[in-house]
């Protein structure tokens, strides 16, 4: 196989991803019901959503052919496993469950520029891809952060309402 059809299939392997990504992100903010959260999670949908259009545009230049506006092209079913876990029963669950459910889904993109990255040497989708990386190795630090944050909240206020009921 060719640089030229690896870096095609590539891409389009990292687009189905984005794609399914900001699907998960928009199903997670649905089931909160913290405002702050549901921003949250719907600019991290939005930008996901915008780096597959940025794919979407490498492929074009690259190849000459138009990318699909969906994930549902062929490879769809391998690389949105989010969506199948989403379907388990995402909606009415905690908060926690919904940024542990993030975090792995950031983990599991990085992991795919990562490879990506080892695929492709040259051209400015290499420099998209970098830059895509950087924003998701962020994402997973903000994710824990707020992990460990909620986490500790949580802890304060059980300690509130213990010390309350002692009164």
């Amino acid at each position: 196989m060719n640089n030229g059809k690896i870096r095609e299939l590539t891409l389009r392997r990292l687009l189905d991803d984005n794609f399914a990504g900001s699907k998960l992100f928009r199903d997670l903010a649905e089931s909160l019901e913290d405002a702050s959260l549901k921003d949250y999670f719907q600019s991290l949908a939005s930008r996901r959503s915008q780096f597959a259009i940025e794919l979407g545009e490498e492929i074009l230049y690259y190849t000459g052919k138009k990318a699909p506006a969906s994930s549902s092209s062929s490879s769809s079913s391998s690389s949105s496993s989010y969506t199948v876990r989403k379907r388990t029963g995402l909606y009415g669950e905690s908060r926690n469950k919904c940024i542990k459910n993030a975090l792995r889904a950031k983990k599991l993109s990085l992991q795919k520029y990562q490879e990506a990255l080892c695929r492709i040497y040259e051209g400015s989708c290499r420099e998209v891809l970098i830059r895509h990386k950087a924003y998701l190795e962020n994402c997973v630090f903000e994710l824990k952060a707020l992990k460990s944050l909620l986490k500790y909240r949580d802890q304060i206020e059980d300690q509130q309402n213990e010390m309350s009921s002692h009164l």
